[in-house]
């Protein structure tokens, strides 16, 4: 799904009927390894409305620990991520295995995330998973994760911010603590989907669905919670949208979020 961004919408609620720390985990890698698989470049967390504020919980902001790990290199990972007790179960997360999280060593001309470790007045020190600080000669934000190109790899090796753009790398996630609407308006879609068993099924509206796929930069993916399908209305005149069941004739009562987001992506993915 490369010739449009695509941004997928989980529900804060996701977690919400798994108590065990370990399975929340576990669950969330799921959606990670879909996001990844399917070439999202994007993930928004936003506050399900259905859920009344007493009964609100951290999740969302859990949710996104999870995927911001999976999504960091693992040669970052101890310098980028801070220690917490809601991470100690990541050991059991699968490797996403994408561009970005390299197994060799560099080499002149790869391109690799860094951690910019310290500065002084002619640039930044980087750690590119070698076993030395790699330099750029630019002033940037210490103690954040950038995407680098190494263009010189000598006694001293030499990196330039950049980013490929013709491979996947990686999603980027968002917690918004906002309602769905109010978490669209933050990323700006042309087209939102809103998934639901109760819209037509996919095989029905297929071909206008996929020409609308095609005319659209900017697609949103939005997935309701376990309790309750989207419940809020998310029409605006900034967007268009459309409801679609990607998932007909189901066999179980109910689908999990999981399922549906691997079920609708795989879909995308077609179209």
């Amino acid at each position: 799904m490369q010739n449009s961004k695509v941004s997928v919408f989980i529900p804060n609620s996701f977690l919400a009927e798994t108590k065990d720390l370990k399975l929340k985990t576990s669950k969330v890698g799921l959606i990670g390894r879909a996001l990844a698989v399917f070439e999202v470049d994007e993930v928004v967390i936003y506050k399900d409305l259905s859920i009344p504020d007493s009964e609100q919980t951290d999740d969302g902001d859990f949710i996104a620990e999870v995927l911001n790990y999976m999504d960091t290199p693992q040669y970052l990972r101890k310098k980028a991520i801070p220690i917490k007790a809601e991470l100690r179960h990541v050991g059991i997360l699968p490797p996403l295995r994408v561009p970005h999280h390299p197994t060799g060593k560099p080499e002149l001309g790869d391109y690799r995330q860094g951690f910019t470790v310290k500065r002084n007045k002619k640039g930044t020190f980087v750690d590119i998973g070698m076993d030395k600080l790699a330099f750029c000669k630019e002033q940037l934000t210490v103690n954040k994760i950038f995407s680098f190109k190494i263009t010189k790899f000598a006694k001293e090796v030499i990196v330039t911010p950049d980013e490929p753009d013709d491979i996947y790398w990686g999603f980027k996630t968002l917690s918004t603590n906002k309602s769905l609407k109010n978490s669209l308006k933050l990323v700006n879609p042309d087209l939102v989907v809103e998934t639901t068993r109760y819209a037509e099924t996919i095989d029905s509206i297929f071909n206008e669905l996929k020409t609308k796929v095609e005319s659209s930069n900017h697609i949103a993916i939005v997935f309701g919670g376990p309790y309750s399908s989207i419940s809020e209305n998310v029409e605006s005149s900034k967007w268009e949208t459309v409801k679609i069941n990607t998932i007909p004739n189901q066999g179980t009562e109910t689908v999990r979020t999981e399922e549906a987001v691997i079920s609708t992506l795989a879909i995308f993915n077609i179209l």
